[in-house]
């Protein structure tokens, strides 16, 4: 697979501080059906700081995004940004995160979008409080 977007999402719950990423899998498993979690990175806050978690291996196509789960990488960044803004850490982090990808893939910035942007279903993803345009000039 070659990505040619990075697609980001929320995951439209609330951050415990513990580890939500795997609950997130199981739930993708389970009630979805599918092999694996959608996405290929999280961004969770682990006890003292955000990390970085590895979902599905970058070369195999998501479970994200409708149309575009065969070349693109999905970030979910964990927490609800519908609720509240991004916090300024998980951000940096997935700016990191999107320039590395976006040098390895060769991704233009215009091809870097949250998901509300493709799926136009009303969806908020990656939040009503999660500004692309923004996070676009940073990139």
């Amino acid at each position: 697979m070659k990505p040619n977007y990075i697609v980001i999402h929320h995951s439209a719950t609330k951050d415990s501080g513990t580890v939500s990423w795997g609950a997130i899998r199981e739930y993708h498993k389970r009630a979805k059906g599918w092999s694996d979690i959608g996405y290929h990175f999280g961004i969770e806050w682990m006890g003292d700081r955000d990390e970085v978690l590895l979902g599905r291996m970058p070369d195999q196509p998501g479970a994200h995004c409708i149309g575009l789960n065969s070349n693109s990488i999905g970030i979910c960044c964990v927490g609800n940004f519908d609720e509240l803004d991004p916090p300024e850490e998980q951000w940096q982090l997935c700016l990191q995160v999107v320039r590395w990808l976006m040098g390895i893939y060769r991704i233009p910035t215009e091809r870097v979008i949250g998901h509300r942007e493709w799926a136009k279903d009303g969806r908020s993803c990656p939040g009503k409080r999660w500004d692309m345009g923004a996070f676009r000039t940073l990139i």
